[in-house]
């Protein structure tokens, strides 16, 4: 979303939980996320996953495209091939600001199976809680390098070096490099 300001997502979840009239305990408890990350979410002091925006959405009966400044499915393409305009596709960015997720997949599969072009700067990390149990992620470099860490053990994939991983665990994906790197994120869950 380079020409567009990015979604103001812990301004809306706010503004809709506060709509309905629910408490933080009451959306955590509806939603399974946990009410010290809605806290940080609604304060934009963390980037929620897609996974948890899905959650959220669910539980606040939304669309998750609505959430992230989608067109509604009623103006959208009717036609067979559907295109959606670089500048339109949706991205969140990691805590430290220097990793950013393009969310390539639709978001009608975001349960099963996501896809994102995910770009690291130097230094940057994309921390992850454990994701649903049976997780998997499959990451392929196209640019640069980076390290994998998953509990005791770490990788280091250079471009053209796939992974495929628990998720279920908690795990980083980093650019120890000088350079930006560039890869493909898959993440399936059973």
């Amino acid at each position: 979303m380079s020409q567009q300001q990015l979604p103001d997502i812990g301004k809306t979840i706010k503004q809709l939980r506060s709509a309905k009239g629910l408490t933080l305990d009451q959306l955590a408890t509806s939603s399974g996320v946990s009410k010290s990350m809605l806290s940080q979410i609604e304060r934009n002091k963390t980037n929620p996953t897609v996974g948890t925006l899905w959650s959220l959405t669910e539980a606040l009966n939304i669309d998750i495209g609505d959430l992230l400044g989608a067109a509604p499915k009623e103006t959208q393409d009717k036609q067979n091939i559907q295109i959606l305009k670089s500048h339109q596709t949706p991205e969140i960015q990691s805590a430290d600001g220097l990793c950013t997720l393009r969310i390539l997949g639709p978001l009608d599969l975001v349960s099963k199976v996501e896809w994102y072009e995910l770009n690291i700067e130097k230094g940057g990390i994309l921390d992850s809680e454990p994701h649903t149990n049976g997780t998997r992620e499959h990451l392929t470099v196209l640019r640069g390098s980076v390290l994998i860490s998953m509990g005791d053990e770490e990788k280091l994939l250079e471009a053209g070096d796939t992974a495929r991983y628990d998720a279920d665990v908690h795990h980083y994906i980093k650019n120890n490099e000088e350079w930006p790197a560039q890869a493909i994120l898959i993440v399936h869950t059973p």
